[in-house]
């Protein structure tokens, strides 16, 4: 009971009001803290995701309107920053102390510049309130009342846990009480500077359509935390009438535009860093390909591309291992603790191959790695399984590491990213005319969910979006 008390009594000196919010909350992050914490995340951010620069002018329209909305946060003074990540993913994310980002997957669906305005709104939200640096502070009273923060100096553990925390902040998730929270700073954000808030109606209902077309288990990354739709709309709704008395004459819309400056934008994932057809994975930039077992699952991140088992009991994932030979990048490999080599496997085209086994944090598992060099770089495949299960797929394993080639398909070899073409329309159009006379690269129903409208629905005279482009149009 008696360590319990230094900890109650920190958490009542660590309570400050939030200017943003009024309300009182715990934070052991100073705010200076919280500035650095959010530097090295930005840091981080931009190495992970890349920075969209295909469209410079877009990027400074969204840096100007985020500051302007930063003006009505509470929290002027902070270095903020808005950005463009190069991430296909429809998502938003706030970082301690100003950064913001916003995907480039997201513009593409967005069809105001006050539906733009909502989304950052909602993430300056986050930053103005602090609940990233709250969700930090209460990891480190967590910590604290385990007896890790009395390992380390005050001083050294102040420091320590802000350098370490870079990588962190990026995962942080908030709370549904947040959230909320967000929507509605966000809300009087972009009202404040002008923006018709009615817009967030429509934004919630296309999120909503994202997460529905993408099916269960592949929910968007900005859904995964926050409220139901359905409620965040009916929300907005009682905040219209409550708060502008259900009139938003006058105030900001923008569809024009907004449109105008997302014309031409990639849309979708970038095929030049590698896409699938089937179940064969082509890199057009790396002038490989990848033929990966039928019916498995996979995924292509910048780190690597890996592909799981109908019943998730395998993995085959390829990586590169940079300008290292096989036989330097095996060596390295074998050299770590809890990895043991196995007897030399024989593998189609690869210099080094041999079964292994390692210990993890799941248990030991073990499998089949090779080593291959191609084109001046060594890449990495391994194949590996809970113990006991090579024995079932060593064969699978081995067949697919063989299939590792040389990419010749000039249709593969010259793909280009789909785009987002904006074109003008005369009188209100059904999804499937527009469609016959607009032809897209992407399904009739994600046509009809970047233009707004219902797939049965017609899209209003004006200017609308068509996709053109990408791996929908290969041969």
């Amino acid at each position: 009971m008696r360590k319990s008390l230094p900890l109650i009594a920190l958490a009542l000196c660590s309570c400050v009001r939030n200017p943003a919010t009024g309300k009182m909350q715990l934070n052991l992050l100073s705010e200076s803290q919280e500035i650095e914490l959010g530097k090295q995340a930005k840091q981080e951010a931009e190495q992970t995701y890349g920075l969209y620069k295909e469209k410079p002018e877009l990027s400074q329209y969204i840096e100007g309107l985020g500051k302007r909305l930063s003006q009505e946060s509470g929290r002027p003074n902070l270095p903020w920053s808005y950005e463009i990540v190069d991430d296909a993913s429809v998502n938003a994310f706030a970082l301690p102390g100003g950064p913001i980002f916003i995907t480039r997957g997201i513009l593409g669906y967005l069809n105001t510049e006050a539906q733009l305005a909502a989304v950052l709104g909602h993430e300056t939200g986050h930053v103005a309130a602090r609940h990233s640096a709250n969700q930090m502070s209460k990891q480190q009273v967590a910590q604290i009342g385990l007896g890790i923060g009395s390992v380390l100096s005050p001083t050294v553990a102040s420091a320590a846990q802000v350098a370490s925390a870079g990588l962190q902040v990026l995962f942080l998730k908030y709370s549904r009480e947040d959230e909320t929270q967000a929507d509605e700073l966000g809300f009087r954000y972009m009202t404040k500077v002008g923006y018709d808030p009615s817009q967030m109606i429509p934004l919630f209902q296309m999120l909503d359509g994202v997460s529905k077309q993408a099916g269960a288990g592949k929910t968007p990354e900005w859904l995964q935390t926050h409220p139901d739709p359905g409620n965040r709309l009916q929300a907005t709704q009682q905040r219209l009438k409550t708060e502008l008395k259900g009139s938003t004459e006058g105030m900001k819309v923008e569809r024009e535009k907004y449109l105008q400056l997302i014309d031409g934008i990639a849309f979708g994932e970038d095929p030049r860093q590698g896409f699938f057809k089937g179940d064969t994975f082509y890199h057009p930039e790396m002038k490989f390909q990848w033929r990966l077992p039928s019916g498995w699952k996979h995924q292509n991140t910048p780190q690597a591309v890996a592909a799981a088992s109908p019943k998730e009991d395998a993995v085959l994932q390829l990586q590169t291992a940079g300008k290292m030979s096989p036989d330097e990048a095996a060596q390295k490999l074998f050299s770590q603790q809890g990895i043991k080599a196995g007897p030399p496997v024989n593998v189609k085209g690869a210099k080094v191959a041999r079964a292994f086994q390692a210990q993890t944090q799941q248990g030991v598992i073990e499998g089949v790695i090779s080593f291959t060099s191609y084109q001046g770089n060594t890449y990495m495949m391994a194949g590996y399984t809970p113990q006991g299960g090579l024995s079932t797929y060593q064969n699978t394993f081995v067949d697919a590491m063989g299939s590792f080639s040389e990419l010749t398909d000039s249709s593969a070899l010259s793909v280009k990213p789909a785009r987002v073409k904006v074109v003008k329309i005369d009188q209100p159009m059904s999804v499937s005319d527009f469609n016959s006379k607009y032809p897209s690269s992407v399904k009739l129903e994600e046509v009809a969910l970047i233009n707004a409208v219902d797939p049965g629905g017609k899209i209003p005279a004006g200017h609308a979006k068509q996709v053109v482009g990408g791996t929908g149009e290969m041969k």
